[in-house]
């Protein structure tokens, strides 16, 4: 799964957060996409040594950042939607809808992908840290941000086209462009680190004698095997 991430997450994740520039300049963003994605890769065999301090600060600003938008759309747009915390909803959902309310819970998987790459991570922080971290800051931040959502697409039927961004479209139009900026730069931390999980698997299945032997490469002297990469 693990390795399906890391060849499949880069690519979802930058054109994900590059698809505001569709919304914001009514340009195309394929290219600007595909841009990131090969300086992205062209630049991993120097590592991330040298500007992995900057990992932090930008997830936690970005973390930040849809926490602070979903609290305004909820407040602004539809403070009721709280009550879909509760089970009973879902229940009442899956009920009206049947059969393609089930199939369209395919795409709650989306919210959850890569979350087994937090293994990777075991490595610089205790199991405990990692916990107290997900559940006090990281997992409220994603509610916060789909409640917002979701409380701005319940006051606005009429869209058409822009439900491909349903994310931006409930931006304030004043902060879409700094938001776009903080939201790329999270996919590429967010890229470098399922990158860094698969490198880390498979020169672990390497050492076991579970995957064929690569050959070493000269620059990884001196490197530790957290700042190494494909």
């Amino acid at each position: 799964m693990v390795i399906g991430d890391g060849i499949l997450t880069p690519a979802i994740s930058v054109f994900s957060a590059v698809s505001g520039v569709e919304l914001a300049a009514a340009k195309e963003h394929h290219k600007l996409a595909c841009i990131i994605l090969i300086a992205l890769f062209a630049l991993q065999h120097y590592g991330t040594h040298r500007v992995g301090f900057l990992f932090a600060p930008v997830v936690i600003t970005w973390l930040l950042c849809i926490s602070a938008i979903g609290l305004y759309n909820i407040f602004y747009w539809n403070p009721h939607v709280y009550k879909a915390l509760s089970p009973y909803y879902i229940y009442r959902f899956l009920k009206k809808t049947e059969r393609q309310g089930w199939m369209s819970l395919g795409g709650i998987l989306l919210c959850i992908t890569g979350s087994e790459a937090m293994f990777a991570d075991l490595g610089h922080f205790s199991q405990k840290s990692i916990k107290i971290a997900f559940t006090s800051f990281v997992y409220p931040s994603m509610v916060l941000a789909y409640m917002g959502q979701a409380a701005y697409l319940s006051q606005h039927h009429d869209f058409q086209k822009d439900y491909r961004v349903g994310f931006y479209i409930s931006v304030p139009e004043k902060l879409r462009w700094p938001v776009l900026v903080i939201a790329v730069l999270a996919a590429v931390v967010g890229s470098q680190a399922i990158i860094t999980g698969t490198f880390s698997i498979i020169k672990q299945c390497s050492a076991l004698g579970c995957f064929s032997q690569g050959q070493n490469c000269p620059h990884v002297i001196e490197i530790s095997r957290a700042d190494l990469h494909t």
